[in-house]
C-alpha cells in the first residue's frame, strides 16, 4: 500500500467514512483556524467527587427547565459543595458552565441562591474565582439560563480540584432553592490539529 493510499484511507476515517473515491471531507494543511479542543468534563467526573450536602436528595443529576430551556443539569440545593477531582491546568485553561435556579419553583417562597466556584490548590488553599446571585422569583433578569467563563490563568502548571458551591440568598431562607449546573467543565487546550505530509 502506497504512500498516498495510506494518507486517502486515513482522511477518510476522519470523514467519516471509508469510500476513498467519494471524498466530501477535506482537511487543510496548516490552517491556523482549525482547532481541537480537550475538556475535562466535571458531570462525567460526578462519581468521583466528593459532595457535602444536607441530604441525599438535595444533589441529582437532572434536566432542568430554566427560562424554558430545558439542559442535563446537577441539582445543587444549599448549602452544598461538590469537590471534583485533581486536574492539571495548562496556561490557557477556563472554566465554562451555566447556572440557574429550575423555574418550577419560581412562584414559591424563598429569596434566592448564591453560586460559588473555588479552585481549591495542592495545599488546600481555597480561591474562589466566581461569585453570583440569582433571585428569578423576584428578578425577571434572572429567568433565564446564565453562562459563564472563567479564565484558570492564575494556576497555571498547577495540579488544582474544582469546587461548586451553592448558599441559600441574604435572609437565609433555604425554601425551594432548586439551584442547578449545566455543562460545567474546564476547556484545557486550544492546539492546530496535526498537519498531513
Amino acid at each position: 500500500m502506497g504512500n498516498e493510499t495510506v494518507r486517502q484511507l486515513i482522511l477518510g476515517l476522519l470523514c467519516g467514512g471509508l469510500a476513498l473515491s467519494t471524498m466530501s471531507c477535506h482537511v487543510r494543511d496548516q490552517d491556523p483556524a482549525l482547532k481541537t479542543i480537550q475538556i475535562y468534563d466535571l458531570m462525567t467526573a460526578l462519581p468521583r467527587a466528593t459532595a457535602h450536602v444536607h441530604s441525599a436528595k438535595y444533589m441529582a443529576r437532572a434536566d432542568a427547565l430554566v427560562g424554558d430551556e430545558v439542559r442535563p443539569a446537577l441539582l445543587l440545593h444549599p448549602a452544598a459543595s461538590v469537590d471534583f477531582p485533581a486536574v492539571q491546568l495548562p496556561g490557557n485553561a477556563v472554566l465554562t458552565f451555566r447556572i440557574g435556579i429550575d423555574q418550577a419553583v419560581w412562584d414559591k417562597p424563598g429569596d434566592g441562591v448564591d453560586f460559588s466556584v473555588f479552585v481549591v490548590r495542592s495545599n488546600d488553599a481555597a480561591v474562589k474565582v466566581f461569585s453570583r446571585y440569582l433571585d428569578p422569583k423576584h428578578r425577571p433578569e434572572d429567568r433565564h439560563w446564565i453562562e459563564e467563563r472563567i479564565t484558570l490563568a492564575a494556576f497555571h502548571d498547577e495540579e488544582v480540584h474544582i469546587k461548586l458551591v451553592t448558599a441559600p440568598g441574604p435572609a437565609d431562607d433555604f425554601a425551594y432553592d432548586w439551584a442547578v449546573w449545566s455543562a460545567p467543565q474546564i476547556v484545557l487546550t486550544d492546539t492546530t490539529i496535526p498537519t498531513w505530509q
